[in-house]
């Protein structure tokens, strides 16, 4: 992929997905995974990046140099940094998913359902959920530690009406105790380490339902 010279790298894991041949043989015990061998090849894949003139901005994600600001080099993908970063977006087509004033909305797969849904005047929407503002800060939150420039403080604030600092002052101590995350004047961002386990830091910024039933900035 490098030889190629390409200016973005999206380098992702396996996912052993339910109802494929793959998740059955590992089901069925023809191999098994090997979480060691995962981590030194996602190091291998930091240091062949950083080697091929590109930097990481995001878990999966490399961009080439230069770094523009607030630190992202300047190829980063926009759409997916929309995605991280909490907003809207519409989505158009079968099995598209949309996030608009906090609904998230998933269209129809099937093609012809989809079609008649449009032909009968009718938007072919199969699922929707409107979340409460603390939950949608808690995912925004987390989701946006995927990115290695984390969230600034007033950055949070202006995006979900939360304060990251005092809404989430545990879960950020506990980062900063495990090594997995780090307070750099007004921003808090993963570490190198952390970002290995982003997937287990979303989990920590998750709420309850009764925790998500609070009036939105009390930070109770």
């Amino acid at each position: 992929a490098l030889a190629m010279g390409p200016e973005h790298l999206s380098c992702y894991e396996v996912i052993y997905e339910e109802d494929t041949p793959l998740y059955a043989q590992l089901k069925a015990g023809r191999f098994e995974v090997d979480e060691d061998l995962a981590c030194d090849m996602y190091e291998a894949l930091l240091a062949a990046a950083r080697r091929g003139g590109f930097t990481q901005y995001e878990v999966a994600n490399f961009g080439r140099r230069p770094v523009e600001p607030p630190g992202l080099p300047r190829f980063a993908c926009r759409h997916n940094i929309a995605y991280w970063r909490g907003r809207p977006f519409h989505g158009l087509g079968p099995s598209a998913s949309g996030f608009v004033d906090g609904v998230r909305t998933r269209n129809v797969p099937d093609t012809r359902k989809w079609c008649e849904a449009l032909e009968a005047g009718r938007r072919a929407i199969e699922f929707r959920d409107e979340l409460p503002p603390l939950a949608r800060a808690a995912e925004i939150a987390g989701f946006g530690f995927r990115m290695n420039i984390g969230w600034g403080y007033e950055e949070f604030r202006e995006t979900t009406g939360f304060d990251l600092r005092q809404e989430w002052a545990e879960e950020l101590a506990w980062l900063e105790r495990t090594g997995w995350g780090e307070s750099t004047g007004d921003r808090f961002r993963l570490t190198q380490e952390g970002m290995r386990f982003a997937d287990q830091v979303i989990e920590q910024f998750l709420r309850t339902e009764a925790e998500v039933a609070k009036p939105a900035g009390s930070g109770a």
